[in-house]
């Protein structure tokens, strides 16, 4: 029975017995008077087949007495109202369309031992008694049912039920496992809520899926619609929202705990605290402007507004200052590796990554194109890139390697300069000017290929030749004004290592992840790091408005005060139903089925 269009607040549903234990199906009732919904000119009128037995409504002329009741069609005044049970309160709102009911697998479509199908509307209590093949009564305190049978089943919400359940059209069992209610509001998406928690094989999900579709009311639910529903109904604002889709996509410890704490309200909590804040302010301009003549407010109120707003724009610039470290965290840092031609770059990123991510040859100037992978470094993430070796080269393709290589160095949380030993010996300790220009204070140096040193007479060139290089490279960085250091520790690391045998692999790593450390820890009493760009771009437009109002609150108040509520509209629609609708579509259509 799809698009029920009429006001529910005040019907109740009712399953009849059709005379045949364990099939019923469900009639609308007036809840005053006991008449149905619909007249229709005949009797009866048949709608669909549930449990094997055929649907109808009373008449509305007609008593209870006077039903049709036999999937035969002829007529049966043998029926009371005790063939009814209250089944549940259709609702309490005041819309005036049903909603529709909506159902997705919510544990992912892998094979599993149990996986879960989430269903939401207020027909959800409708498909868990026809799945289960049960009246079911709900003794909840907003229910308003007096009688029941002991051939009722009382559901209690939140409480996981053991039960078969059966194909509603053929009767066939499909799977025995769990079930738990939730009654709205008190749900995810603050509406009734059905979890079937089911064996996890292809087979059952695919059938207790196909069994969902032939209920009345119910269809699949799109790609984040669960969610949205809980946004709608305000049980989540929208950076809760987020923080959710960032908790699912999250791939490292850190990622997971930002996420989990934006989902949970920190950043939120934080938005709506300088709303509020700005709201106060606004509403001493508004008196002064309305009432500064009449009234005896000072004009003194200007100036504590402006100092409250010059405090309040400080607190959103420091917080978008803040902001990089967020974004890096939640999308990934940067790392770097650069080098001469042959040094071993390609071969330390495939031992990191521990995989085939970038060809290795003996021949130069193989990468030519930046070579990315996404590693988790002590529960950091991090995007690491191999690139094309630095030189002087004549080929086009290599020489825009090079440069792709140097716009990406000067992007980079840290670069990893990887050095081949036995080259550098050759070499009496010459490093390629180009490579020196690119190093700074963010830089760790890696020299590769220690395992090649096989004798004492390499060995001692060696100590002299690094001696030479570490203070080329020292000159270099204090020559070098490209960046200031990210990093609490200044001295500059470097590292032996080979990419053969993983000799210096675990040093690099520690010392990578004392990097990251420092660079997103995060103080308990710092407030919660920005990591979206749609918060930061709203929250450059409430700086703006801010600098406006201070611009106009001494010389023109109304100016001023319009500005302020440009402020409050901006950091509102970050959180609330302010100006959103155009972003609804986009921020819920990345999340999977089932969320």
């Amino acid at each position: 029975m799809k698009n029920r269009l009429f006001n529910f607040h005040n019907y109740n549903k009712y399953l009849f017995n059709f005379g045949s234990s364990n099939k019923y199906t469900d009639v609308i009732l007036n809840r005053s008077t006991n008449s149905t919904i619909r007249n229709y000119n005949v009797n009866y009128r048949r709608l669909t087949t549930t449990l094997n037995n055929d649907c109808y409504y009373i008449n509305n002329g007609s008593s209870l007495k006077s039903i049709v009741g036999r999937s035969t069609g002829t007529d049966s005044s043998s029926c009371s109202l005790s063939n009814f049970r209250y089944f549940s309160s259709v609702g309490k709102t005041t819309h005036t369309k049903l909603k529709e009911t909506i159902y997705a697998l919510s544990s992912g479509a892998v094979k599993s031992g149990v996986a879960i199908i989430r269903v939401s509307g207020p027909q959800s209590m409708t498909a868990l008694q026809q799945l289960t093949r049960k009246v079911l009564v709900t003794n909840s305190s907003t229910s308003t049912t007096t009688t029941t049978t002991s051939s009722d089943y009382n559901i209690v919400p939140r409480m996981t039920v053991l039960s078969n359940f059966y194909d509603p059209t053929s009767g066939e069992q499909l799977d025995r496992g769990m079930y738990v209610w939730f009654q709205g509001p008190n749900s995810f998406t603050g509406e009734d809520v059905l979890e079937l928690h089911i064996h996890g094989g292809r087979a059952v999900i695919h059938d207790m899926l196909e069994a969902l579709s032939k209920v009345d009311g119910l269809r699949m639910a799109e790609p984040g619609e669960f969610t949205k529903r809980a946004f709608e109904n305000g049980k989540m604002d929208l950076t809760e929202v987020e923080g959710l889709a960032d908790l699912l996509d999250a791939q490292t410890n850190q990622q997971r705990k930002i996420a989990l704490q934006q989902m949970q309200g920190s950043i939120g909590k934080l938005y709506t605290e300088l709303r509020d804040q700005l709201i106060r302010a606004s509403a001493y301009m508004e008196a002064y402007i309305d009432f500064g003549d009449d009234a005896e407010i000072e004009p003194a109120v200007v100036e504590q507004s402006k100092q409250r707003i010059i405090a309040i724009r400080n607190k959103i610039m420091k917080h978008l200052t803040d902001g990089k470290r967020g974004e890096k965290l939640r999308d990934g840092a940067t790392v770097t590796i650069i080098g001469p031609p042959n040094a071993g770059k390609s071969s330390l990123i495939n031992l990191l990554a521990n995989r085939r991510a970038s060809i290795v040859s003996p021949i130069e100037g193989t990468t030519r194109d930046v070579v990315e992978v996404m590693l988790d470094i002590g529960g950091y993430p991090v995007i690491l890139g191999d690139t094309a070796g630095i030189r002087e080269s004549t080929d086009v393709i290599e020489r825009e390697g090079v440069s792709m290589a140097r716009d990406r160095v000067l992007n980079s949380e840290i670069t990893l300069c990887v050095f081949d030993c036995n080259a550098l010996i050759k070499s009496n300790g010459k490093i390629e000017p180009m490579l020196l220009d690119l190093i700074d204070c963010n830089t760790i140096f890696l020299f590769n290929k220690i395992d090649l040193l096989l004798d004492d007479d390499n060995n001692n060139k060696w100590k002299e030749t690094k001696q030479q290089i570490l203070q080329q490279i020292y000159e270099a960085i204090r020559q070098q004004p490209l960046r200031q250091s990210l990093f609490k520790v200044n001295n500059v690391f470097s590292c032996e290592l080979s990419c053969s045998n993983q000799t210096g692999i675990k040093d690099l790593l520690s010392r990578i992840e004392l990097y990251l450390k420092e660079l997103f820890e995060i103080n308990e009493k710092e407030a919660p790091l920005l990591t979206r760009m749609r918060h930061k771009e709203h929250l450059i437009n409430c700086v703006e408005s801010l600098n406006n109002y201070l611009e106009y609150c001494d010389t023109d108040v109304v100016i001023a005060s319009e500005e302020l509520r440009s402020a409050i509209r901006s950091i509102g629609s970050i959180t609330y139903h302010v100006n959103v609708d155009d972003l609804l579509d986009v921020i819920f259509k990345d999340f999977c089925i089932g969320k």
